[in-house]
């Protein structure tokens, strides 16, 4: 064999080896990717509703061996994203039924929804650490601690028990101290080849820049409101005009519906919460700042309650924008009308006010997180908010709209 030949043939060799690390993508075998099932066995059933373009992502990077070692799922709270993350890691876990679904049934596939295998792991907030003397601190943490993503740095270089690769869900990256999202960036951009890091984000223009580049992004979206009624029909007991309404309450979020079924009171938060950002928005100072007050209160005993509210401000907020911008429906098909969740009741909002809103919003949510008092955070909150017209007077609103001594 002449040299040149040999030479063209090792490269070709080489080159379809597979293994390597490209553009920032870990790429094994289809063998070790899948399990030790055949990449001719496409990855179907997982389950899910309203989530078929990131599923078919995945997939097909299963199916070609080019699954990458980081994914940032994001997309608002309860559209499937944690939901998402656990089916990838069954994929590559569990066995498949005859019909080439997903057997979600087994014991693996248990373990990992109840984040029980050793070989997948959800960092969140309050989670453990290697320093025992940090245990106390984690039931008041309002964050993900760097701690905890030292301890993901150490688990990265074990090797996996029974999945082909070790696999980190954080749930959710918005949720990150500072300091520890240096340190996972650190991981991101050196990353072992047996990991797979999923990060989960609500805000992904919160996330670091230098996060977002090193990661393959999946927006996860609401499904149309005519959408999610036919899956809540198909997979509860609701009649068509019950399951049609939640899915105009639940703006298109298929997690968030089946929780406010699960949950009433989650319903009953959300009706609360409406009402309360309905009158609030023409309300006085002294009014606003009873209802900081009040929330701010809860902050210590119920802070997931406290964090799921703002989000619930800023669907109202939203919903004014979209009212202001004479949107008579929602993208996802759901009418803007006086009896929807979002209903303005005869309120004059406009557009400017409304983004000023979210975007107060915004800010509180992430100075509650970073451990800013809570009560004067809200009260800042509540004075920044726009006054919305129908509900004062203009001496009131002045007086509500002025900066307290």
């Amino acid at each position: 064999m002449s040299p040149d030949r040999e030479s063209a043939e090792g490269a070709e060799n080489a080159e379809q080896a597979g293994d390597v690390e490209q553009a920032g993508d870990v790429v094994l075998s289809d063998e070790a990717l899948l399990g030790g099932v055949s990449s001719s066995a496409s990855v179907t059933g997982w389950g899910l509703e309203g989530l078929d373009g990131p599923v078919a992502a995945l997939t097909r990077a299963m199916d070609a061996g080019r699954l990458s070692h980081a994914y940032l799922l994001h997309g608002p709270p309860g559209v499937g994203k944690a939901t998402l993350a656990h089916r990838l890691a069954q994929a590559l876990v569990v066995d498949r039924l005859p019909d080439g679904s997903l057997d979600l049934d087994s014991r693996l596939a248990r373990a990992i929804d109840s984040d029980e295998l050793p070989d997948v792991e959800r960092i969140a907030i309050g989670g453990i650490c290697d320093d025992d003397s940090s245990a106390e601190r984690a039931a008041t943490a309002t964050r993900i601690r760097i701690c905890q993503i030292r301890r993901l740095q150490r688990l990265a270089f074990l090797a996996p028990f029974q999945a082909p690769r070790r696999i980190f869900i954080i749930d959710a990256v918005d949720d990150l101290q500072l300091e520890a999202a240096h340190a996972l960036l650190k991981v991101l951009e050196e990353p072992p080849a047996q990991v797979l890091l999923l990060l989960i984000s609500h805000d992904v223009d919160a996330v670091l820049p230098t996060i977002r580049s090193r990661c393959t992004e999946l927006a996860l979206l609401p499904m149309p409101v005519a959408e999610l009624a036919e899956a809540l029909v198909r997979r509860t007991e609701l009649g068509a005009d019950e399951a049609l309404a939640l899915a105009r309450e639940s703006r298109g979020r298929f997690g968030r519906a089946m929780e406010m079924i699960e949950d009433p009171s989650m319903r009953m938060l959300q009706e609360a919460v409406a009402a309360d950002a309905r009158r609030l928005a023409s309300a006085g100072r002294n009014d606003r700042l009873d209802y900081a007050q009040a929330l701010s209160g809860n902050w210590r005993r119920e802070r997931a309650t406290v964090i799921t509210t703002m989000d619930l401000w800023a669907d109202w907020w939203r919903d004014a924008l979209l009212a202001a911008a004479g949107v008579a429906e929602d993208s996802l098909g759901a009418p803007l009308t006086k009896d929807g969740a979002g209903a303005l009741g005869g309120l004059e909002v406009s557009a400017a006010d409304a983004v000023l809103a979210l975007q107060v919003i915004r800010r509180t949510r992430e100075h509650l997180l970073a451990n800013v008092n809570p009560q004067l955070a809200l009260e800042v909150m509540m004075l920044d908010l726009p006054v919305a017209a129908g509900g004062l007077e203009e001496s009131e609103a002045a007086a509500a709209a002025a900066p307290t001594a």
